[in-house]
């Protein structure tokens, strides 16, 4: 059976289980300056405890703030950011947020490559079934689909809130990469 490599560009998204764990919201934001609550619209920055830009709000939920650091998208619960008379800060500095995105990031790593083993089903963004994990190494992962095997980046891969391995791709875009790369 052949094995086709396919590289599609919609593969390389950020693993949607990378969040960051921050620390208790307190009632006092840098200098001792009492924080409100507020909620920070998008484009506005966020500074840390020091008076560090932590990042620009990229999207605001009742669930989640989600900052851009200008290298992750990190979830943070509305209550942990306050308003200062410096403008929206949280209670933890620039470098405790990082270390928490490294090491949110080195668990979702994990936790994906543990479930890339032979038989895991693997589903597509649309949810559909793509296939069966046949095999992963440090930079693909083969899935056995109706059409044979196919190796993909493994940069494509997360989970979803459910645990199941997701690939960043429909079953259409999978099909269609298939198709064109058997037709060379």
């Amino acid at each position: 059976m052949r094995t086709l490599a396919l590289t599609i560009g919609t593969l390389m998204l950020v693993p949607a289980a990378a969040q960051a764990q921050q620390a208790a919201p307190q009632s006092t934001v840098e200098g001792g300056a009492s924080a409100t609550a507020a909620t920070p619209t998008v484009g506005a920055t966020v500074y840390d405890s020091a008076g560090v830009a932590l990042g620009t709000v990229a999207q605001v939920t009742p669930q989640a703030i989600i900052l851009n650091t200008g290298s992750a998208q990190v979830p943070v619960p509305p209550t942990s950011i306050g308003k200062t008379d410096k403008g929206f800060a949280m209670a933890m500095t620039k470098a405790d947020l990082d270390a928490a995105v490294a090491s949110s990031q080195a668990q979702a790593k994990a936790a994906l490559k543990a479930k890339l083993v032979a038989g895991t089903p693997v589903t597509g963004l649309n949810g559909a079934t793509l296939g069966t994990v046949k095999g992963a190494d440090e930079q693909y992962v083969t899935l056995t689909t109706a059409k044979g095997d196919v190796k993909l980046p493994i940069a494509g891969f997360s989970l979803n809130a459910s645990g199941n391995v997701v690939a960043g791709v429909t079953a259409d875009q999978l099909a269609a990469a298939t198709a064109s790369a058997t037709a060379k």
